[in-house]
């Protein structure tokens, strides 16, 4: 869920000294605390999913700048820090060099991702089941680094790393013969990526040439050494359909080759192009174990105790991927700008799959299938764009965008075998700016429709996104967002329907510049309606999914600053308020209260309520309801 939010607001004085003043050589920033959790009331998954915030000491904030430093290694250094204290997502940001020597920039990211709704994906909720079959539990750990040689010359070599990298636990459903088990998952997956190259700076054009490689591996166990019930109940023939133990492992591994070019070039005062071009050659290699007993249908007439798959395939796709553009400006006011697009592939895979199902008191049956595909695809796209400044505050924007292409696709996966996208689109557009205190503007794309690829791709649809932003007064600003997307895809029978409407208003009041007081008000309209029919697999019945949410958002913050004194505390209050009715119902509340006591001007402490409550009327399994208490210190020399 995410929460319109502002938790700060700042106003700038009008300086009385305009002598230069010298910065300082060395500047850090230091923000620290403790985070004090209650123990959360109601479902603690849920708020896991949602907020996922705990207790004890925390590093919320570092900043050291280092400029002008006399020394043989670096004369600049930059680090920064962020959420550091067993928070669902930190970050480390370093970057140090010599001017026109060399330059080293590198960042690293933790990101913990929980979900666990125990209505999701879980047809035994209506028997008082609370075990999601399609939970995650990872952590991603996310790291890259870049030098850069001779920075600022006309030559400049870099040399880059990547890796991301993702290791947790879950649940999945093991798909057996007739029936599904949640079970437990195993994942584990990294990725590995190597680049360089070389960019060339010349007075009228930019060139960059980069090469590159990577590799990953992606990893998936299913396991469980005891029975587990299955979604499908009753009885059988007479018989109970049972998972007595599985191993289930996917091993994926796989890299890629690539070459790229890259130019930016001003043809004219009057012309300027941008093209990129991009040849690779990924491959995969996936292994395929599964090891299980119990009891087991097959064909809907006989039971087995046990089956052993073995699978092995691989792939190639070779890619070739290029664009494109040129913007000219014949006249003063009149722009235009052209834009191609292409991306072309093909997918040659191989597969072998050798079964052998175990049936009690008699031979085994064994099972061999092979495969040879062949993907091919063709993806094409070509805009045209004009501007005109009418006025000097009025500026009119058109054009047409065409995307086609086409796709031969394995026969066995899909019928027809082929396929083909058609999409005409008409652009129009207008900014507004008839002076500083007032600017508007507006972005409109339609397409009647022709052929698509999938189901829910945007096919007949109309978007449309505006905005207004004006100051009412001195000290007081507001602005204001609208935005609709309306698309239908018939799909021959099959239709898909989506419709979206966002609605949004901003206040911000800072009477006398925000010495004394300060004001932020925003509030939020949305709504969503989808329709579309699906398929039931173990039915093999349609089945109509219809979704409406229908969802306000208030947000209210409130700064105060009740004496004029230059180390005056500061009070905020206010919060947020969300509440959505429809399909799934819900109403979340996070109101907060923050008091700010500075010591110097290099030194402040501060203390910090919040609230975390959700409610859902019809799943109130997932409700939750917490307080939230922070104390810390920000220090600044």
């Amino acid at each position: 869920m995410r929460l319109p939010w502002a938790l700060a607001l700042a106003s700038a004085a009008a300086a009385q000294d305009i002598s230069p003043v010298a910065e300082k050589p060395v500047k850090l920033t230091l923000d620290t605390g403790y985070r004090f959790l209650s123990s959360p009331g109601g479902d603690f998954n849920t708020y896991r999913s949602v907020v996922n915030l705990g207790d004890g000491p925390k590093l919320f904030g570092a900043d050291l700048r280092v400029d002008g430093w006399k020394n043989p290694l670096f004369d600049t250094l930059d680090l920064s820090a962020n959420s550091w204290g067993g928070e669902p997502y930190t970050m480390l940001r370093a970057s140090f060099g010599r001017k026109g020597l060399y330059r080293v920039h590198g960042d690293y990211r933790n990101a913990a991702y929980f979900n666990f709704l125990p209505s999701f994906a879980n047809p035994g909720l209506e028997r008082g089941s609370l075990i999601n079959q399609r939970s995650f539990d990872p952590r991603r750990r996310m790291s890259n680094v870049e030098v850069e040689v001779l920075p600022g010359n006309w030559l400049v070599p870099y040399f880059a790393y990547q890796r991301d990298a993702g290791v947790g636990t879950g649940i999945t459903p093991y798909v057996a013969n007739g029936n599904e088990y949640p079970a437990a998952t195993g994942l584990d997956d990294g990725t590995h990526h190597f680049r360089g190259g070389v960019r060339l700076e010349f007075k009228k054009a930019h060139v960059t040439l980069e090469q590159g490689s990577s590799v990953f591996h992606d990893d998936q166990r299913v396991f469980s050494a005891s029975r587990i019930g299955g979604n499908r109940e009753g009885l059988i023939f007479g018989r109970p359909l049972t998972l007595d133990s599985i191993d289930q492992r996917y091993q994926v591994t796989g890299g890629n080759h690539y070459a790229k070019a890259m130019l930016a070039a001003s043809l004219t005062r009057w012309a300027q192009a941008t093209a990129h071009y991009i040849y690779s050659r990924p491959r995969t290699s996936v292994t395929y174990q599964d090891r299980g007993t119990g009891l087991f249908l097959l064909g809907g007439t006989r039971f087995f105790n046990g089956l052993e798959s073995l699978g092995s395939a691989e792939a190639r796709m070779p890619r070739t991927a290029g664009a494109f553009a040129v913007e000219l400006r014949p006249l003063n006011r009149v722009r235009f700008t052209q834009s191609f697009w292409t991306d072309r592939f093909h997918n040659a895979s191989s597969a072998l799959l050798a079964e052998r199902i175990l049936f009690a008191g008699s031979t085994p049956e064994l099972r061999n299938a092979f495969t040879s595909e062949r993907l091919v695809v063709n993806y094409n796209r070509h805009q045209t764009e004009g501007f005109v400044d009418v006025t000097r505050y009025l500026t009119l924007r058109a054009g047409y965008r065409h995307i086609w292409g086409d796709a031969t696709l394995p026969s066995s996966l899909l019928s027809p075998a082929s396929g083909s996208i058609r999409q005409p689109v008409g652009l129009a557009g207008f900014t507004f700016r008839p002076g500083n205190r007032l600017s508007a503007n507006a972005d409109y794309e339609g397409s009647p429709g022709d052929r698509s690829y999938f189901r829910t791709s945007l096919h007949n649809y109309h978007r449309l996104r505006t905005r207004v932003r004006g100051q009412v007064a001195k000290s007081l600003t507001a602005s204001g967002t609208f935005s609709f997307l309306d698309n239908k895809n018939p799909n021959q029978g099959a239709a898909y329907e989506l419709n979206t409407r966002t609605t949004a208003a901003t206040l911000h009041w800072l009477p006398a510049e925000g010495k004394r007081a300060s004001v932020l008000g925003e509030y939020a309209r949305t709504s969503l309606h989808s329709n579309v029919f699906y398929l039931i697999p173990q039915l093999q019945q349609r089945a109509q999914s219809l979704y409406r949410d229908n969802a306000h958002s208030v947000t209210a913050i409130v700064d105060l600053h009740p004496s004029k004194a230059e180390r005056s505390p500061a009070i905020s209050v206010g919060g947020s308020f969300v509440t959505a009715a429809g399909t799934r119902p819900v109403r979340y509340y996070q109101p907060l209260g923050r008091a700010t006591l500075p010591f110097s001007k290099a030194a402040q402490c501060y203390a910090e309520w919040r609230w975390h409550g959700m409610a859902q009327p019809l799943l109130p399994m997932e409700g939750f309801r917490t307080h939230q208490f922070t104390a810390g210190l920000r220090l600044q020399h």
